[in-house]
């Protein structure tokens, strides 16, 4: 019987995860480029890959047929601290000062040019005082306890500054198939990311440096889930291990959605939407005498909790492509919501309490349902894209909406 293993992957070698940008002999295209973390779709296929070996599994007898492993992931750790993606509804500015970000009601007569404007949907305006200051840059993951206040919505005055993996850059020389000697003027470079990370206070004080790993879930009938592996580009090694420590919705929060009419949605993985940034499972509807963009969330059924899209803080879209081991050529490019987005919702109806129970670090990516794809439409929501956390917000809060 196929149950949830919780696992450690613990990187050997710095790693590589391809950003999507062109690489090869061209002018301009000399340099692979690697995101500070996998996707969840590279991290699903390192994990279903040594799932099947430890299964003794014939690769070429199950080519066309081979069931697929669901995945939850990544959740990273800085030494035993989870760290996840800095919220989209929050800049950063000098000394780690932060500043919320918080729908807006407009002016009479005033209006803007937001996609579904003509639904409801409001603007983000920064809440604090000076909003001249220039954001200050580095600070791209947030450490759970400090998350855990703000999914509570209480103050944050100040974050820790947690940069994404350090790069490692190496020059390579192209070698030549036949004479297996050095191609001429074929130099290239490739950006790792080092999973051992070293600050000043580590090398004067002699301590080991600090270490960045990645925790996540398989769902498989296997005793136990643990080996050596290939894990992204260039399949640099890495180890897996049991693990028992998993991101739990706080008591805290829980209470909080009891009472509970604005909640928000954080995105710990990317996401993939059939509508772009918008999720598919929110449509246009009447309400209010006016349009809104109504939804169930798809961890729980239809007409159990109904919630109105007011605001969203979405950064810049994020490439996915990769490798087809099937079809033997690259997979089509696919366009993300990044990790790290917050979606703002009004209550409509049902109980809150249902997102703590049901939708905590599940999927909120569209499936077959909403991509049209009957037959392997849930490939994307079985590979952990779009897992998500709950929180709650004011709508009254630094003179926001």
């Amino acid at each position: 019987m196929k149950r949830w293993h919780t696992v450690r992957i613990c990187p050997i070698d710095s790693v590589l995860f391809r950003d999507g940008r062109p690489f090869g002999v061209e002018l301009g295209a000399q340099a692979a480029f690697s995101l500070p973390i996998p996707t969840p779709g590279t991290l699903a296929g390192f994990l279903r890959t040594l799932v099947g070996n430890l299964k003794g599994t014939d690769w070429e007898a199950v080519r066309n047929g081979y069931s697929e492993e669901r995945v939850k992931g990544p959740l990273m750790q800085l030494d035993e601290a989870f760290v996840l993606p800095a919220p989209a509804d929050a800049v950063v500015f000098k000394d780690g000062k932060v500043c919320l970000l918080r729908p807006y009601d407009l002016p009479q007569g005033h209006g803007c040019n937001l996609p579904y404007y003509d639904c409801q949907l409001k603007p983000l305006m920064l809440t604090c005082d000076d909003e001249r200051a220039k954001p200050e840059g580095g600070y791209d993951f947030w450490d759970w306890h400090t998350l855990q206040r703000w999914l509570l919505d209480e103050p944050v005055e100040q974050v820790r500054k947690i940069s994404a993996p350090p790069v490692e850059r190496r020059m390579h020389v192209g070698i030549n198939d036949v004479t297996l000697t050095s191609e001429e003027s074929l130099l290239y470079t490739v950006e790792y990311r080092s999973y051992e990370q070293w600050d000043k206070e580590h090398r004067a004080s002699g301590n080991p440096p600090q270490q960045w790993r990645i925790v996540a879930q398989v769902e498989t009938d296997l005793q136990s889930v643990e080996g050596i592996g290939g894990l992204g580009g260039e399949r640099r090694l890495a180890y897996v291990e049991p693990y028992s420590q998993w991101l739990e919705c706080p008591d805290t929060l829980k209470s909080a959605f009891e009472q509970a009419h604005y909640v928000r949605m954080y995105l710990a993985t990317p996401a993939i939407f059939t509508n772009g940034w918008l999720p598919g499972w929110l449509q246009k509807q009447p309400h209010d005498g006016a349009h809104a963009l109504l939804g169930t969330p798809p961890c729980l059924s239809n007409g159990t909790l109904q919630l109105k899209l007011v605001a969203a803080a979405v950064p810049r879209r994020q490439v996915i492509s990769g490798w087809s081991l099937k079809k033997e050529g690259p997979k089509p490019v696919r366009w993300c919501v990044p990790a790290g987005a917050v979606y703002f919702f009004e209550v409509v109806e049902g109980d809150p309490t249902l997102l703590a129970e049901c939708c905590w670090l599940e999927t909120v990516s569209d499936g077959a349902e909403r991509n049209g794809n009957p037959l392997n439409g849930n490939r994307n929501r079985e590979a952990g894209y779009g897992l998500a956390l709950w929180g709650v917000w004011k709508p009254n809060v630094g003179g926001a909406s």
